[in-house]
């Protein structure tokens, strides 16, 4: 499996991490703040960082994230921000520092594992991970006009005549938020494909960046419900 760099001031929350990600077989480093976790960094190789957004004391996780991607050999690195802060600015400050993605504690164990098992992927379509998802129709807007397939706790299936391409943060306009209940997420792209026999017809698989308990709860019943209507 992968070697995780953690990243924490708080000793519980470094003990929990170490316990789900070793439940999963990864192997585990522990660091305390941003200046041991980039001397970790220079001396032995990772499969992903995930680090606390705030911390006291040499440095903070944004400032780790933006050291980190200024470094060329970091540049595809999986990074995942944890904070006990739910305000979407911090959310988009994480992305705009370059991290992959964003948990807010605490720390929902399936879905952090799934976002883990997800970014290790690296978007390939026989390893990336789904939650159960329900099939919707939905239309939708980035760029161009864009359907929306399908859903599920991890993030959404989208059918697009633009080709988007692997690791781009987008803002998808749509219905189906509302419907949720919960305020429109950014995606990150997992993969994009042509479907076959189309004529310039992609299908993209993006996960949801920064999504909180307080949208995960309404999300996951939204789900039940279309899955109960469908079957």
């Amino acid at each position: 499996m992968a070697k995780i760099l953690i990243v924490d001031d708080q000793k519980s929350i470094l003990i929990t991490l170490e316990a789900l990600l070793s439940a999963e077989g990864h192997s585990v480093v522990q660091a305390t703040n941003a200046i041991d976790a980039a001397h970790h960094l220079t001396q032995e190789p990772f499969d992903m960082v995930i680090t606390d957004a705030i911390m006291p004391g040499g440095g903070d996780g944004y400032a780790l994230t933006r050291t980190i991607r200024k470094q060329p050999q970091f540049a595809r690195l999986p990074i995942i921000l944890l904070t006990g802060k739910r305000e979407k600015s911090d959310v988009q400050k994480g992305i705009e520092s370059g991290a992959n993605d964003y948990i807010v504690k605490p720390i929902d164990p399936e879905l952090l594992n799934a976002k883990v098992r997800n970014l290790l992927s690296s978007g390939s379509a026989n390893e990336a991970v789904h939650f159960s998802e329900a099939p919707v129709s939905y239309k939708a807007e980035w760029e161009v006009k864009t359907d929306i397939t399908s859903i599920s706790e991890l993030g959404l299936t989208i059918q697009s005549t633009m080709p988007m391409p692997q690791g781009k943060i987008v803002r998808i306009k749509s219905s189906v938020f509302t419907d949720i209940g919960i305020d429109p997420l950014p995606v990150r792209v997992d993969s994009c494909e042509e479907l076959a026999g189309s004529e310039g017809l992609f299908k993209i698989q993006a996960h949801f960046v920064g999504l909180t308990e307080r949208e995960l709860q309404p999300l996951r019943l939204y789900i039940r419900a279309r899955k109960s209507k469908a079957s």
